[in-house]
């Protein structure tokens, strides 16, 4: 009902429109009581014709912002406001053609923090690092959470170290207080350089891997995959 509601109020300012114009020749000829009955009707034609425009446009104009808004809704991850694991792979898909440097990223210990501080805790480590993950990237990097803890960014033209350098930042986490309580959220990270031939699924599991030797080595650390990718 909510999407559909500016679309009907354009249906509404149709009609108001139509009554407007078709009210106009009357007033014409009232003022102007020389004009022959053809000049009124080519006139009413007219004006019904340019209310129907004008609501038209409007319709046109507000169905194209209703779509765009509903895309962004479907397309964002509710919590974080960052793209969702759907929205994620479509763009990082488009872009795979060029170079660069995939981080899967997942919050140290997350079921212990939501165990320790509740869900509202948890939720806001997640809005916490998703703003420090806007502030590390450029516009042109995408960054998405594709579940619960697990997040995932495309470095489109950048090298191993220079990835390597932002996911070590990234790692440190952040610092949540809420009611004078200070949580520490920190993450490990794998990365996996994309040569511009490797599906994303490919990238997605090797740098699984190395996420998951990360946690091996004792988690809020960094691990690049070493292992040779397939075109």
């Amino acid at each position: 009902m909510v999407i559909f509601a500016p679309l009907l109020f354009g249906l509404v300012l149709l009609a108001a429109f139509g009554l407007a114009f078709a009210a106009y020749p009357v007033a014409v000829a009232a003022i102007m009581p020389g004009m022959t009955g053809v000049d009124l009707r080519i006139l009413s034609n007219t004006a019904i014709v340019g209310a129907c425009a004008v609501g038209l446009i409007w319709i046109s104009v507000t169905w194209a912002q209703e779509r765009r808004r509903l895309r962004r809704v479907t397309d964002m991850d509710p919590v974080t406001a960052l793209s969702n694991q759907r929205s994620f792979v479509s763009q990082a898909q488009s872009v795979l053609s060029q170079s660069g440097v995939l981080l899967l990223l997942d919050i140290d210990h997350f079921r212990e923090i939501n165990d320790r501080g509740g869900r509202r805790v948890g939720d806001l480590c997640l809005m916490a690092l998703a703003q420090r993950f806007r502030e590390l990237t450029r516009s042109t990097d995408i960054v998405g959470r594709l579940d619960g803890a697990t997040f995932a960014i495309y470095l489109p033209g950048t090298t191993l170290e220079q990835a390597h350098t932002i996911a070590d930042r990234l790692s440190r986490g952040v610092i949540v207080v809420n009611e004078e309580v200070a949580t520490r959220a920190t993450a490990s990270v794998g990365l996996v350089f994309a040569n511009g031939r490797t599906a994303l699924d490919h990238l997605l599991r090797n740098a699984s891997g190395a996420l998951e030797r990360a946690k091996l080595q004792g988690r809020t650390c960094v691990v690049s995959d070493e292992a040779p990718l397939a075109a």
